[in-house]
């Protein structure tokens, strides 16, 4: 039998007690009464036969729960009754649980979801810190063989290395992302390949180079042909054959990666003659994953680690001195070296406290409007208590009135944010040059806090109205007339009304400062003309090690005699958030500068537009010098040498650290993009001619004409010279620099419209209640414009009133702010977190919207007739 169906009818609890008081005025006939007599004595005895029903029925049947759905049924009524003030209700909510459901969607997806087709349960990141600083994302080989091999809490582990490498095959050579991998990556990972198989134990070993490809190569480059496995290609120069394809959608573990190529580390290493580096705990920069053993928890792991890197460090006193080893749960962004994953939880933080503020505000918007109704109902509630409803079922009706509005706005919010997501992903930017594929797509951990919002928006929405209804006396609204019915509401909405203004204030500080900060960026003197320089991205790994130092200047030379060409230079990287950093000192000096490390070619300077401010340029002489030059910025001089002449000094360099002749000191500038430091470092080394040149080389191309026809220029120029190195990307230098900040505009953007959806939610709340209580003061003013009161006093006595709440919200926004304002700190660029300009405009701008909200109920009480206003009882 269903747990909630009733054993008995109503109808048949009905006929039973019409039984049994028949049998008892039957009794009472029988012992002389008159019928009449009988009657009336037996229903004395009973009582009122409705609640002898209800009693029965609380006996045979789930009262409580048929009292729920009752209310929420009534509930449901109340709300069609109003449609325009329940419509209202049901968009702010929505509204705004829609956005704090995207958000929590953006925190899921970036920070909790793995990377498409992985499988993610028990899986952990493993990170390295020296000295207890920000943990580091890659590790050696060597230390990545010990730990694979002690642990037993992360077993099995994995580790890969991020490589560009030249994919050619038949139909040419391309530049493809790609990872040299550990032989049990896909395994670890859960992956189930498409075709063909994983790497072998021996393949791991490098008895050959194996290759597994992506979903995506296989079906642009080999059309989806079966005969893929076993298919030779070239992979940077090495012949590779074809043993598996990787499954639809997976391009990595990490959010910025793209990878369509995947080799065996050692068998890779072998190929490119670097078996020796294998065994240098310095060589590689190997991320690892792994999975927990079965019975192992997190703490079992770390625990375990910190012994095994205690052990590291007492074998290999040099290399792994003050090594920790960190695990964290894994997702698309547990590590990386992205803005976003660097700087994703503080953005993601802020805007969470930032939509849970904007919840408190609508539903302290919402909250008046519900006050409203019970205005309006309160005679209604007064005559149901009157037929003997119990205040807590009045209340249960309020209640029921708020989950209706709540249950509608949740269906609407997961909606909303279903399409919103979509619309986020599609305009997330990409990261270092790789665009980033993400879902967004609200599951059941999404749709549960949507819920649980909704949850907490009835509770903090109807509490107003629900102490009100329990509070009221009946016998005001029992009587003619209406001036009990709204006595004592304005305190309650005036402070909601406060409430709202004070958050509003906090969240446009907050957006006022994050535009602030990005308008400093935008306006910021790089110290160089960025407009002209175009950045072309070459990958020359299937090129011979011995020849791509030449390359690199045969490359740059037939550049430069390029059509519309006006200056060359290359370096290691392009711009980007940072660049490497090597500590920088003077013998005998002991503690060290950490500076941002480049490696440029000549003229690099002059194709930026600069002039050394002493000495000179890196030249292509100082490759075969036998002291390596190098090139500092100011801010490094006079760190080093204030008040001295730092060209010919002599600077060492790394960690093993290497003596450099300074050349030249170039002018400060951001070199590597925008920095939140006031002075930063940069130090600039040749390209050695006796040193490993690295696959990928960046060339600055400073330019004059329509980029439509340089560019194919370029490539074809490149192309003559050697079509094994292809070109990875071509982008000007504007576009380099605004994908820097890319993500902070996204936040900027979306700072700003939850503060003016805010502002504007707040303004229409405050309009609201003054409107409410002018009208209900509309005698009250007919009686003083009666008594000699003109229409500009009634107009500044309620503009007055309306402003004071605007000073009082204003006031303890402001304190939120300054509160708030450390946790901007750290992502804010040339303002500190007490802008007085952006607290000025914020002043303004609340005042002007308050203003306008307060005069038009004042323009109306003004125009009150006293005579009517005189006539209202």
């Amino acid at each position: 039998m269903p747990v909630f169906k009733r054993p008995v009818t109503d109808s048949e609890i009905d006929e039973e007690l019409r039984t049994h008081l028949n049998m008892a005025i039957e009794d009472r006939i029988a012992r002389g009464q008159s019928p009449e007599d009988a009657r009336r004595s037996a229903l004395l005895e009973f009582g009122n036969l409705r609640l002898k029903q209800e009693d029965v029925r609380s006996v045979w049947t789930w009262t409580v729960v048929e009292h729920l759905l009752a209310d929420i049924r009534s509930g449901f009524q109340i709300v069609t009754r109003s449609p325009a003030i329940s419509a209202t209700a049901i968009a702010l909510i929505a509204l705004v649980i829609g956005g704090n459901t995207t958000i929590f969607s953006l925190v899921h997806g970036l920070l909790t979801k793995p990377a498409p087709a992985i499988t993610a349960g028990g899986l952990v990141s493993l990170g390295w810190s020296v000295d207890r600083q920000p943990v580091h994302p890659v590790e050696s080989y060597a230390n990545y063989l010990d730990v694979a091999a002690q642990s037993r809490t992360v077993r099995p582990l994995l580790g890969f290395q991020f490589e560009r490498f030249t994919l050619t095959y038949r139909d040419g050579s391309y530049a493809v992302h790609g990872a040299a991998v550990s032989p049990n990556y896909f395994e670890t990972l859960g992956l189930a390949l498409v075709r063909g198989r994983t790497f072998t134990e021996d393949e791991g070993r490098g008895s050959a180079l194996t290759a597994v490809i992506s979903n995506r190569v296989w079906i642009e480059h080999f059309q989806q042909r079966d005969e893929v496995i076993g298919q030779s290609i070239v992979v940077n120069g090495k012949p590779a054959t074809i043993v598996g394809v990787a499954p639809p959608g997976f391009q990595g573990v990490w959010l910025a990666e793209r990878s369509d190529v995947w080799v065996p580390i050692v068998a890779y290493a072998r190929a490119r003659g670097a078996d020796r580096g294998i065994q240098d705990r310095t060589w590689g920069a190997i991320a690892m994953l792994g999975r927990l053993a079965p019975g192992a928890s997190m703490s079992d792991a770390r625990s375990e680690l910190a012994t095994i890197a205690a052990r590291l460090e007492s074998a290999y006193p040099e290399s792994n001195k003050a090594k920790t080893v960190v695990p964290f749960p894994y997702s698309i962004t547990a590590a990386g070296d992205s803005l976003l994953a660097q700087r994703g939880m503080q953005f993601l933080a802020i805007f969470q406290i930032i939509t849970a503020l904007t919840l408190l505000i609508v539903c302290a918007n919402v909250a008046n409007l519900m006050l409203a109704r019970a205005v309006v109902r309160q005679r209604e509630m007064a005559v149901r208590q009157s037929f003997g409803a119990s205040r807590l079922r009045v209340v249960r009706l309020v209640l029921a009135e708020g989950i209706a509005i709540s249950t509608g706005a949740w269906a609407v919010a997961c909606l909303f944010a279903w399409g919103l997501g979509k619309v986020v992903a599609a305009l997330m930017p990409p990261a270092n040059g790789v665009p980033m594929t993400l879902d967004f797509t609200p599951d059941w951990k999404v749709i549960g806090y949507a819920m649980a919002l909704a949850a907490v928006g009835t509770i903090a929405f109807t509490v107003g109205p629900a102490i009100r209804t329990w509070r009221q006396d009946l016998l005001p609204f029992l009587k003619a007339g209406e001036h009990g019915v709204v006595q004592g509401r304005s305190r309650l909405a005036s402070g909601l009304v406060v409430l709202q203004l004070a958050f509003a204030v906090l969240l446009l500080a907050s957006a006022g400062l994050a535009y602030r900060s990005l308008s400093l960026v935008n306006a910021l003197d790089l110290g160089f003309n960025q407009r002209g320089i175009l950045l072309v991205t070459v990958n020359s790994e299937g090129v011979p090690e011995g020849v791509r130092a030449t390359l690199i200047d045969r490359m740059r030379d037939r550049l430069g005699s390029v059509v519309g060409v006006t200056a060359v230079s290359d370096a290691r990287v392009p711009p980007k958030e940072f660049w490497s950093t090597e500590p920088v000192r003077v013998a005998g000096a002991q503690q060290p500068i950490m500076a941002e490390r480049n490696t440029v070619g000549p003229e690099y300077l002059h194709t930026l537009g600069l002039t050394p401010k002493f000495g000179r340029e890196l030249t292509t002489q100082d490759r075969t010098r036998t002291t390596t030059a190098a090139l500092i910025n100011e801010n490094l001089a006079q760190a080093m040498w204030p008040g001295e002449m730092p060209v010919g000094r002599t600077l060492l360099v790394g960690g093993d650290p290497q003596p450099v002749e300074v050349v030249g000191v170039a002018p400060n500038a951001f070199f590597s993009g925008f920095r939140r430091e006031e002075r930063p470092y940069f130090i600039f080394l040749p390209r050695r001619s006796d040193a490993r040149t690295s696959g990928e080389t960046t060339f600055y191309i400073r330019y004059s004409g329509p980029l439509d026809t340089l560019g194919p220029a370029i490539g074809g120029a490149l192309a003559e010279v050697d079509s094994r190195a292809p070109i990875v990307y071509m982008r000007t230098m504007e576009t380099q620099l605004a994908e820097i900040t890319s993500i902070a505009r996204v936040m900027t953007t979306m700072l700003s419209l939850f503060a003016a959806a805010s502002l504007l939610i707040a303004i229409l709340g405050q309009y609201a209640v003054l409107a409410f209580i002018m009208k209900r003061r509309t005698r009250d003013f007919g009686v003083r414009m009666a008594l000699g009161a003109s229409a500009k006093q009634i107009l500044g006595s309620v503009i007055r009133e309306g402003l004071r709440l605007t000073a009082l919200g204003l006031v303890i926004g402001s304190a939120l702010s300054l509160v708030s304002g450390r946790a901007l700190r750290s992502v804010l660029f040339g303002v500190t977190s007490t802008d007085p300009l952006t607290y000025g405009g914020v002043v303004v701008v609340l005042a002007c919207a308050s203003l306008v909200a307060c005069w038009i109920p004042g323009w109306r009480a003004s125009r009150v007739d006293p005579m009517e206003a005189l006539r209202e009882e």
